[in-house]
């Protein structure tokens, strides 16, 4: 009987879920490596200004040119990715279809990886049930699994970054730990930064929550404040050393921001961004850029952004909302053309209005449970798409929160199934057993 109730509950075994996983990207990646390894425009698709500044580190010319020309010293991308692609590179061969499997079998392997991190969570918030809901809908997500089988970006591996820093923040804020672990969570968040900036947007709050017991002491909370921040500076100082030397002048991460900025504020319309002031898409915008440097190429961006934005200030704030809608649904409009665009096809935007609204049920019913435990969650679904409605929004930008957002969207197909009376009972046993 119990060798039989073993093998029945062999499909809630977190290791079988998160082999299943990558099997499942590995085999797609199988079919969709040709998106990245094919030779349009000198392998553009592979990685774009990650695979240009990837090739150069490879070819013994530094840090520098993310695009086709060879143009110095840049602060385009943060490092940690394409250091790891230039590694690739180095070992089998430069835009080489062995090197566009290995990178994109990392890539698979990160996003399997997200289980782990993401089950656990799961289980500290809502419990097992909840938890074993949210690695099935991961490891069979449609996103998740074309991103990490066919895209050379850091993707993946910010998305799991910051899943592990999630239930980091979690398990610290019920169970304080000795300083070096505060000084390591302060530097895994600077780590996480070197790969995408922008998850550095979340590190005040996440961090501030978690360390929110703390207050009655105020010296030992400034303590463990101090701790956090000097190990995230740590990290990050080589980095900013780094661009000081090359630029002559302060840049924390990138320096990219206001192109990105002016990609989404141009007046263009009919897609969420602009391809056309970008340098790796366009020769007259390269031209520019080798023109006038990376520094003061940015400079011209910003005033351009700028002023665009000063004189339609009403299109600004309409664009805003799309922006916020097209986070949360993928849909931009019905023009043919857009829809045909990687991730705007109308089976996507039904996949993330459907997460979108089961997210919103969760939230709802995590209310129900613990505010408490909640609050975590919301910060990350407030603070972190701020950016991107000011800038310009992908799907993909919004894949790296995708694990919060599957916990919820888990706990609210629950909800629906179930019921609130089975899911409280439910809940209230798996966190009875599973946070003891």
């Amino acid at each position: 009987m119990k060798d039989a109730a073993e093998k029945k509950r062999l499909w809630q075994l977190l290791p079988a879920i998160t082999l299943l996983a990558l099997a499942v990207r590995l085999f797609f990646m199988a079919f969709l490596y040709p998106n990245t390894w094919n030779n349009f425009r000198d392998h553009l698709l592979f990685g774009f200004e990650v695979g240009r500044i990837a090739r150069s580190i490879a070819a013994g010319h530094g840090y520098s040119s993310p695009f086709s020309a060879e143009t110095g010293s840049t602060a385009w991308m943060t490092p940690l990715y394409p250091y790891l692609l230039a590694a690739t590179f180095k070992l089998f061969g430069i835009y080489s279809k062995a090197s566009a499997l290995v990178i994109l079998g990392l890539n698979c392997l990160f996003s399997a990886l997200v289980c782990i991190p993401l089950f656990f969570m799961a289980q500290y918030s809502f419990g097992r049930s909840v938890a074993m809901a949210a690695c099935w809908i991961w490891a069979l997500l449609p996103y998740s699994i074309y991103i990490s089988s066919s895209f050379v970006w850091e993707t993946s591996l910010s998305t799991l970054l910051l899943a592990v820093l999630f239930f980091w923040t979690l398990k610290i804020k019920k169970q304080p730990v000795n300083r070096w672990a505060w000084l390591g969570y302060g530097a895994l968040w600077g780590f996480a930064a070197l790969s995408n900036a922008s998850l550095l947007t979340l590190f005040p709050f996440l961090a501030g929550w978690s360390i929110s017991p703390l207050w009655r002491s105020r010296r030992v909370w400034l303590a463990t404040a101090f701790l956090m921040a000097l190990g995230c500076a740590a990290i990050l100082l080589p980095w900013q050393v780094r661009n000081y030397r090359a630029f002559h002048q302060f840049i924390p991460l990138r320096d990219n921001f206001w192109l990105e900025v002016w990609v989404g504020n141009d007046g263009y319309t009919l897609s969420p961004s602009d391809d056309s002031p970008h340098p790796s898409i366009t020769e007259n915008s390269l031209d520019e850029y080798v023109r006038l440097g990376e520094i003061r190429f940015m400079q011209e961006k910003r005033r351009q952004a700028i002023g665009f934005i000063s004189g339609h200030p009403s299109f600004f704030a309409v664009m805003c909302l799309r922006r916020f809608v097209y986070m949360w649904t993928a849909f931009w409009n019905l023009d043919t053309a857009n829809l045909e665009v990687e991730l705007h096809y109308p089976g996507n935007i039904f996949l993330t209005f459907i997460l979108t609204m089961l997210m919103l049920v969760g939230i709802w019913q995590a209310f129900q449970i613990s505010r408490e435990v909640t609050l975590p969650y919301l910060l990350v679904l407030a603070i972190y798409p701020l950016i991107f409605y000011l800038t310009h929004p992908e799907i993909r930008y919004r894949h790296l929160i995708d694990p919060e957002i599957i916990v919820l969207a888990a706990l609210g197909a629950r909800f629906l199934l179930f019921g609130p009376k089975a899911i409280t009972v439910a809940t209230s046993q798996d966190l009875s057993a599973g946070t003891a």
